[in-house]
Formats: structure tokens, sequence, C-alpha cells
């Protein structure tokens, strides 16, 4: 009994990293280039354009879907490949990184065909990122044949990038990390200790953990905020209803994210609870997904954001005025 729930382990184990190992082989049909995304429970195209750093309005239309269309789960959605997310040359802007991607070798494909069907790329970029002395490739050998680039704080693909193209890549193709609609994909957390001069406020989030902020419990964004505001000739203040969204983020960092609509991402947001006055600084990832559950809503934040302004737990919206600065 033991020898067979062995075998059966190690089945689904090889079979986890067979799926692993296809999921950023790029495929090719009429010149165009895309990845396949098995759709995961709770994700839609928003979520999943932040992970492959595309427009869902990208998306959609190779799909023959809309913008409000929903996924299944296991649902296989193309994931197109553009000048805006794929690239094979250049230095990696500081919030970015590229993600190798890749190409299975078929029978009788040599380095000049596959290159041909992969943007044009050079037998020698091809040797050289994938540390070939010969032009001698074998079936079934996986190539890097170029990049993903993506965001380092909207992916989790992130982890698996390099800064600047041109040498070998050594690391084997990794596996997509699937986040839940709306949340932000775990990143590997690195904690360091906080100077004597600046301590650190804690406090107990709604999911236990302790969330570790600045001197004033406002957010790591507060001096982007700030930047941002000095360098903005309008200035806008909004008020609304405002909920919760899941996500790893902030709790060891107090790097919070919020999901807004008509702002550009990227955009540092001042959050106060008008019930109490709390206040934080939120980077805005993208747009609320559309869906009956967001109908109303003026801001997301994610629940880290939600700890440090008190928000009750047992009502998770809360009156929110929304500060910001536009252009």
């Amino acid at each position: 009994m033991k020898k067979l729930w062995f075998t059966l382990l190690l089945f689904v184990f090889i079979l986890r990293l067979a799926a692993q190992s296809s999921d950023l082989n790029v495929q090719s049909e009429g010149g165009k280039l895309y990845l396949n995304h098995t759709v995961a429970p709770k994700e839609n195209l928003y979520s999943i354009g932040r992970l492959y750093n595309i427009s869902p309005k990208e998306i959609a239309p190779l799909n023959g879907l809309t913008i409000s269309s929903g996924l299944e789960i296991d649902q296989v959605i193309k994931i197109p490949l553009t000048v805006s997310n794929f690239t094979q040359q250049g230095v990696a802007k500081a919030d970015e990184t590229f993600v190798p991607l890749y190409h299975t070798v078929t029978e009788k494909e040599g380095l000049f065909r596959i290159g041909q069907n992969f943007n044009k790329v050079s037998a020698d970029n091809l040797k050289k990122w994938n540390g070939l002395t010969s032009e001698n490739i074998s079936s079934g050998q996986q190539l890097v044949i170029g990049f993903l680039r993506v965001k380092k704080e909207l992916s989790s693909l992130a982890a698996g990038g390099i800064s600047k193209i041109g040498g070998v890549v050594s690391s084997a193709p990794p596996a997509v990390a699937k986040a839940p609609a709306g949340e932000t994909p775990q990143q590997p957390v690195t904690t360091t200790k906080a100077p004597e001069s600046a301590p650190v406020n804690t406090a107990q989030g709604s999911s236990g953990a302790t969330v570790k902020t600045d001197v004033d419990g406002t957010g790591f964004f507060k001096g982007v905020y700030q930047q941002q505001s000095r360098g903005s000739a309008v200035f806008r203040s909004e008020m609304g209803a405002g909920s919760i969204f899941k996500s790893t983020s902030g709790w060891q960092d107090a790097k919070y994210y919020a999901l807004m609509n008509n702002i550009p991402p990227g955009t540092i947001v001042r959050i106060t609870n008008s019930t109490n006055n709390r206040t934080v600084f939120a980077k805005v990832l993208g747009e609320l997904p559309p869906g009956k559950e967001n109908e109303g809503l003026l801001i997301r934040i994610s629940n880290a954001a939600a700890a440090e302004l008190k928000v009750p737990d047992k009502d998770p919206k809360f009156s929110a005025e929304i500060a910001y600065a536009k252009g």
C-alpha cells in the first residue's frame, strides 16, 4: 500500500512539473505570439492582465471575449505578446524585470527556423541565452526565445526575472503563480531592521498578522504621494464607499494597494476613513473589475490598508475620502 501511495504521489508531482514547464512556452499563430493561461478560481481579465503586464482590452478580443466576460475555472485563454510586454533586447526599468519565455524544440527544428518563427531573433542570441556552444539542439529541449516584461510589484512571475538581456539564462521555466482577482501576487518578503531613529509601529491586522508601518502609520508610499503632489497643478478629492480585497502585501512592509477607476495605475492616493480620520497612502494597481460586488464603490483597498484604517471586519465597507494629484 505504501508503495502504491508513493507511486501516485510521484505521478502527481510529475504532472505538476509538466504543467509548470508549459506555462511560459510561447505559441505562434499567423505570425502572432501568445502564451496560454489556465484560469484559476476567482481570476478575471484584470488580475490576469496584471500578471502578464497586458491590458484586458488586448486579451479579450484575442479570445472572442468582452471586458465584462466571466471566466470559467480551467478555461484556457491566450495572452498576447506585444511590444508592451514582450522583448528580446534591452535593460529593464527600475520597476520591472524580464522573465524568460520558452519554446520546446520539435523534430527537425534548427535554431534558424526557431528564430524566424519567434520574431526573427538571431541564432547567435539563441545560443547566448541558452549557453549553446554549437547549433546542435534536440527534440524536447527547451530554449529561451524571448522575455516577458512585467512589473515587479504586480506580477508573481517577477521572481524569475532578470534585469538585463544578453547573457546565459540559467533558471528553469518558472511556474505561473496565480492570484485571486483583485489580489496582489505574493512576493518574497525581505525583513530589515528599522533604524533606531525611525521606530516602527505595530498593530494586529484582521488576518492575525503583525502590521509594520512607518512612524506615523500612513504607509510606505507617503513620500511618493508628496512628490506626485508637488509635481502636479491639479489636485482632486472624492468621497464615496470603499471596500476591501485580500492581499499578502502590506503586512510586513506597509506597501498598501488599491483598485480605483479613472486613475492611471501607479498613482498614489491618500485614503481617509471618514469615521475615525485615520489615513493611509496606497498605490493604484488598476481599475475595479466589473461585477455587482463593485457597483457603487469608489475604491477597494488591500486588507492590510484596511487594518491600518481600523475598518471593522464585520462591516468591510466604509466611508472613504480619496485625495490624489492628477496630471
